[in-house]
């Protein structure tokens, strides 16, 4: 089982004691937490460098709200802090570049990039990896995003489904973004697992990355295409038990460390453990 770390692990509530999100203390912690990958988030800056944030704005994880990280020069955005909002121990780390990311990659491991914005930044995001294509695998909401990472990638790509309960729709949503501006869709429409594996397919990407809750037939459905698939983001033991039958590729988790040890002790190797390539 491949074990991933979300944002390098630390997260608010489920890892409070861990680094700020998508930082190089978070991506440090999370392979020194046993994870497989770590995941970031990346964004392009007005001046062309693509960088680790989750959210658009600087409101959340930084010390001075109100910028928006696509319209902000890199310079302005590296003075802020990105630790101080969760410990003021953290207070000195600042917003990463993705190839310095890149550049903490252990030999065996990978880094799985979330891409949020776009296709019209695909190129930049794949000129800062500085990683070989077989130890990077991204991932973007944005089906048009996936579909351009794929074209012109060689490195793994999947599409990101949010497959949420949704009490308005009686079930399981298969939501995404598409186009330029990331525009929303799908949250509204009952999942179809057919009609995403043909979504897939049609761009050759290579698998889906859902929601821990998703429709019961999904994912044979996907794996039956021959696609690979993908969680996120399961924390609870029983969640990820439930994921690995029904035959999850890889498993996305805030508690790296707490899942790893649970996973040991349930005699469940990790991929790093195994000697199996991510």
């Amino acid at each position: 089982m491949r074990l991933v770390a979300h944002r390098g692990s630390g997260h608010e509530h489920n890892d409070p004691g861990g680094p700020p999100e998508n930082t190089l203390a978070a991506i440090r912690y999370g392979f020194d937490h046993g994870a497989d990958a770590v995941e970031v988030d990346v964004w392009r800056t007005a001046d062309g460098v693509v960088i680790l944030a989750h959210d658009r704005t600087t409101d959340r994880t930084t010390d001075h709200p109100g910028l928006d990280l696509t319209r902000s020069e890199y310079a302005d955005l590296r003075r802020l802090s990105a630790g101080a909002w969760k410990d003021r121990r953290w207070q000195d780390l600042v917003m990463p570049r993705l190839c310095e990311a890149a550049a903490l990659v252990p030999e065996g491991r990978s880094l799985v990039v979330e891409v949020v914005e776009g296709p019209q930044v695909v190129s930049d995001v794949l000129a800062a990896t500085t990683l070989p294509d077989d130890q990077v695998v991204y991932i973007s909401k944005n089906l048009d995003t996936a579909g351009e990472l794929k074209r012109q990638s060689r490195s793994r790509v999947l599409w990101i489904v949010d497959t949420v309960p949704r009490w308005q729709i009686g079930g399981w949503a298969q939501g995404h973004r598409r186009g330029p501006d990331s525009e929303r869709h799908g949250f509204d429409e009952h999942a179809d697992a057919e009609w995403l594996v043909a979504q897939a397919l049609q761009r050759g990407l290579d698998g889906l990355d859902t929601l821990f809750s998703y429709p019961p037939g999904l994912p044979t459905t996907v794996i039956d295409a021959g696609l690979l698939w993908m969680v996120w983001t399961a924390n609870d033991p029983r969640a990820i038990e439930q994921c690995i039958r029904d035959g999850a590729w890889a498993i996305t988790t805030d508690n790296t460390g707490r899942v790893r040890a649970w996973m040991d002790a349930a005699g469940i190797a990790t991929a790093s453990v195994a000697e199996v390539n991510f």
